[in-house]
């Protein structure tokens, strides 16, 4: 038994391509309403899925973000599942791949991953909390990584912006968790496992139909009591 509504009402940042669009296919193939984010107007592989519409968002600029939501409320009366997915590295905006360091990055390669990865996850949410408002039994997920823990961390990753700006992200979740908890909307940060997209490498032991897979089967089951949680895309609790 799930605690999810028969036809959930979707949305997707990020869903053009690898674990976004994973996650945006099996919804769709079961019935969900799913409305996904790209930052070019009519992404192929997304678009072939047929969602409910697709909307052109740069998390790295609010006022696409403020644009597309409205855009949003303006074709559902309420989301039930929010899925923050997009998200970058530092050799999206120009780093090289073995200089990656905390003295090798200049200052804004170091803030647009942060903008993109942490501010456009907590923007976007800001904006959808209308529709979750009025969703049935709303939830959150915000896609993490390991890499955002202090703990494996400190003896793994060499994308320092990358890592830096999934621990905000994590801390974005606990404190949007808090803020809502009296209003019956569960968030959670989840590490989708090393995943062989684009980002994850061809050396990664999960494929993205593996770990969406397994993460809708998980999300599917939270409830309330989940909200704040860090978690593997396994289920399983995953250290901070």
């Amino acid at each position: 038994m799930t605690n999810r509504p028969a036809s959930q009402r979707v949305l997707i940042t990020g869903a053009n391509r690898g674990l976004g669009l994973e996650l945006a296919r099996i919804l769709i193939e079961r019935g969900d309403r799913v409305w996904g984010t790209a930052r070019s107007p009519q992404p192929a592989a997304l678009a072939a899925l047929a969602p409910e519409g697709i909307l052109t968002m740069d998390l790295a600029e609010e006022p696409q973000i403020v644009a597309a939501m409205s855009k949003l409320a303006d074709r559902t009366d309420g989301l039930d599942l929010l899925i923050n997915c997009a998200g970058i590295d530092a050799r999206a905006v120009g780093a090289a791949p073995a200089a990656r360091g905390p003295f090798d990055l200049d200052g804004d390669t170091f803030t647009a991953v942060t903008r993109v990865n942490a501010t456009g996850p907590m923007l976007v949410t800001r904006e959808a909390l209308p529709l979750l408002r009025a969703g049935d039994r709303a939830t959150v997920l915000n896609i993490s990584s390991q890499l955002g823990s202090m703990e494996v961390a400190a003896t793994s990753g060499n994308d320092t912006a990358y890592c830096v700006s999934k621990a905000a992200l994590n801390m974005v979740t606990v404190k949007t968790a808090a803020a809502l908890k009296d209003e019956a909307i569960t968030v959670v940060a989840m590490h989708p496992g090393w995943v062989r997209t684009d980002m994850g490498g061809d050396a990664a032991p999960l494929s993205s139909v593996e770990s969406a897979t397994s993460i809708i089967d998980v999300v599917d089951q939270l409830t309330l009591a989940d909200s704040g949680r860090f978690l593997r895309w396994d289920g399983t609790e995953h250290p901070w």
